[in-house]
């Protein structure tokens, strides 16, 4: 177990899938040919991901950004925004693939090929990795510990962080849950699969709030919360968002990016 830093009743990452029409295209190739989903895509980067920003800087938070390398390279200004204003750039695939047939190798070279991406970005290699979909494989932590990465946040099977041991290296796993995803609340599309379960923001932040509070009493815990600024960056939902990270600030909870968390979990855990 680990006990936060500064008397923190619990650790928080507020993450963002930065995906763009690649959220669409990782569900399925064909969905980016219907103009409704491809235009839910690109509200990311028009308009979600600046009131996301504008969020985190009024609640003095760094957070997360998993992005595709793809929308990266088409992306440039509104990534390097990101980085400009102290958040983390994170590992998640190339074009959002969800494919579950991958092999090693062919995995192997579109992380290499992210990870310079990533690096011509911000300066420096990605630390932490979330495949698409949060699928991952056999090989999977096997690459990670070859590549140096210091954290994976695909898994869902604890509300604590944890190591996997591979060839005698450890990666801090930060778990997430599809009950933490704002897809699971706020996605919805006519075609070529349907989704009409929206909820008002009060539900989400009520959810999620229960969820802090509750493991706020389980010393040790740690929450993620998986975001997508085309679904997360509508005005009503992202202010209702800023709320809850009032919220959890002043009620005991450490927001900070998860390559800080994890880190602090490899020096201090017990």
């Amino acid at each position: 177990m680990v006990v936060w830093p500064n008397g923190k009743k619990l650790a928080v990452a507020l993450t963002f899938e930065f995906d763009a029409e690649m959220y669409w295209y990782g569900k399925s190739p064909k969905s980016i040919e219907t103009f409704a989903n491809l235009s839910r895509g690109q509200y990311g980067p028009h308009e979600g991901i600046y009131r996301v920003l504008d969020m985190l800087d009024e609640h003095d938070v760094k957070s997360t950004f998993f992005i595709p390398g793809w929308v990266i390279e088409h992306y440039p200004e509104q990534c390097k925004l990101i980085h400009e204003k102290g958040h983390e750039i994170a590992y998640h695939g190339y074009m959002h693939e969800e494919d579950r047939q991958k092999d090693r190798d062919e995995e192997a070279k579109r992380m290499e090929k992210c990870e310079k991406i990533i690096e011509d970005l911000t300066g420096k290699k990605p630390v932490g990795h979330r495949g698409p979909g949060s699928i991952i494989h056999p090989f999977t932590q096997e690459l990670l510990a070859e590549r140096g990465y210091l954290y994976s946040s695909n898994m869902k099977n604890t509300n604590s962080p944890y190591f996997h041991e591979v060839g005698g290296k450890k990666i801090v796993e930060l778990p997430v849950d599809e009950y933490l995803d704002d897809a699971n609340y706020y996605f919805f599309a006519y075609s070529p699969f349907t989704h009409d379960n929206v909820h008002a923001p009060s539900f989400v932040n009520e959810c999620w709030q229960m969820d802090f509070d509750a493991l706020c009493q389980e010393p040790g815990s740690v929450l993620v919360i998986k975001c997508h600024p085309q679904l997360i960056g509508r005005a009503g939902r992202i202010r209702k968002l800023g709320e809850l990270v009032g919220y959890m600030k002043t009620r005991g909870g450490w927001l900070t990016t998860a390559e800080e968390i994890a880190r602090y979990y490899l020096e201090n855990s017990k």
